[in-house]
């Protein structure tokens, strides 16, 4: 594919480097648009660069041999606090955000453009030919700061500027407080295209938020390509040898585990951590019996309730002979995360990003969901049975719960070679739906509005 001329493409809502699984969304795009629009000048309004300019070495280590993939990153309406006076830095955005936005909203359209380049966000905007709201699963309310996602203005914005404006690659939903509902419905229905990455997002959006059909196409989230740049950059160390005793000892078979804080399955309570903590535990346990190494792989970088924190957290619960067979890897770019699952045997998965760098890399796994987004990606796959509620384990007794995971491990094991099959099925029909992101974005671009897209076909499995 190949656009003509130059195009400028604004991308919204920034890269997080301390989310492998949102950094992995926005490596992807940048990487498919530079492949798709040869010579487009592409810019990303950011909301984290008050954080990344002063930890410019995790931001490097995360970037390590991909540097050149990444494109001008200008500050956002909003910025995530960093630093002290946190609360204060919240409430200041709130006020720009919601002043900023009004006056562009009750302002004609002659005088929005003024007052659009009085701030380098709005400026971007308006010199865009196109504007993405970068894919992820951030428009919902669960988890947000004013319980409204506050990337509902910046879309806001660019429909006020007259922007084609797409919802690139994203789940939309649940919306659970009313008023935030009715803000998303409102915006979203003025967007130029949505392009959602599960069946939950399609239906929700017409259903729950009134968009109209025609404006809706089911396609998947574009991490999905990253296994096409597995053998792009340069790899870790970590990557290539291992760190520290692991690295010395002649390999044997290896489980990758990825976690997150029930907190953010809708259980806030330290109680629901702490047995999430130990059923996890337990598994590694078992585990290291059956003869396994267990990586434990971060994805959330930041926050008191970080992977890394739970990694440790979960390793100290073991006896000493136990975290003897445990690393916690070292933070570095989606890719590397990637390649190294690929040396693993299977996984246990409990961030959506996690399960679809294990189907980047071929790795069967069990998934521990709490989304709806999850929820729907597996079952399309036809990878419902590989899946465990984490917040039903959360709430349940520790040996119950870790019997279940367990159970569940050792029917993946006992068909490694199967479930290969049907991990590899589901990257090559994930990926040819995510391939349509960017044709959706040529036809926009050329003025045609984009057919109705067929679903793709399933991919072939059995057992299920």
């Amino acid at each position: 594919m190949a656009s003509n001329g130059m195009t400028n493409i604004l991308i919204l809502h920034g890269v997080n480097y301390y989310n492998a699984g949102d950094h992995g969304i926005a490596l992807s795009i940048f990487r498919t648009i530079h492949d798709s629009f040869p010579g487009a000048q592409i810019a990303v309004t950011s909301p984290f660069l008050s954080r990344t300019r002063t930890d410019q070495d995790f931001v490097a280590r995360t970037r390590e041999g991909f540097e050149d993939s990444y494109p001008e990153e200008i500050p956002d309406l909003y910025q995530v606090p960093a630093g002290r006076r946190r609360k204060a830095q919240v409430l200041l955005f709130a006020v720009k955000l919601l002043f900023y936005g009004i006056a562009l909203t009750v302002l004609p359209y002659q005088l929005r453009a003024p007052l659009a380049r009085t701030t380098k966000f709005g400026t971007a905007v308006l010199n865009a030919d196109l504007v993405l709201s970068k894919g992820g699963g951030f428009l919902l309310d669960r988890g947000t700061t004013y319980n409204i996602p506050t990337h509902l203005v910046t879309i806001w914005i660019s429909v006020l500027l007259r922007k084609k404006t797409v919802i690139y690659a994203q789940s939309i939903g649940p919306f659970e407080n009313r008023v935030g509902r009715a803000i998303a419905g409102f915006v979203l229905r003025r967007v130029t295209q949505i392009l959602a990455r599960d069946a939950y997002s399609v239906d929700y959006v017409q259903a729950v938020l009134g968009v109209q059909a025609d404006k809706v196409l089911l396609t998947a989230d574009s991490a999905f390509e990253l296994s096409s740049a597995l053998e792009d950059g340069t790899a870790s160390a970590s990557v290539e040898a291992g760190t520290g005793t692991r690295a010395r000892r002649a390999r044997r078979g290896e489980v990758c585990i990825t976690l997150v804080a029930p907190r953010y399955s809708g259980l806030p309570g330290q109680d629901a951590e702490a047995t999430y903590c130990a059923i996890i535990a337990k598994v590694i346990e078992a585990l290291v019996v059956w003869g396994y190494e267990v990586l434990l792989i971060p994805h959330l970088e930041s926050g008191a309730h970080s992977d890394r924190i739970l990694a440790r957290r979960v390793s100290d619960l073991c006896a000493p002979e136990i975290r003897d067979r445990i690393e916690i890897f070292a933070p570095t770019n989606p890719i590397n995360i990637i390649k190294r699952m690929a040396r693993c045997d299977f996984g246990l998965c409990s961030r959506m990003h996690s399960m679809i760098f294990a189907i980047d890399a071929n790795l069967p796994f069990v998934a521990l969901s709490y989304l709806p987004k999850s929820d729907s990606m597996l079952a399309e796959a036809g990878l419902d049975d590989w899946r465990l509620s984490l917040p039903d384990l959360a709430i349940d007794h520790v040996s119950n719960s870790s019997a279940k995971i367990i159970e569940k491990l050792e029917a993946m094991r006992a068909e490694l070679a199967k479930n290969r099959e049907k991990v590899r099925a589901t990257q090559t029909f994930f990926q040819g739906r995510a391939r349509n992101n960017p044709e959706v974005l040529l036809k926009l671009l050329g003025d045609a509005a984009p057919p109705p897209m067929p679903h793709a076909p399933k991919p072939h499995t059995t057992g299920h």
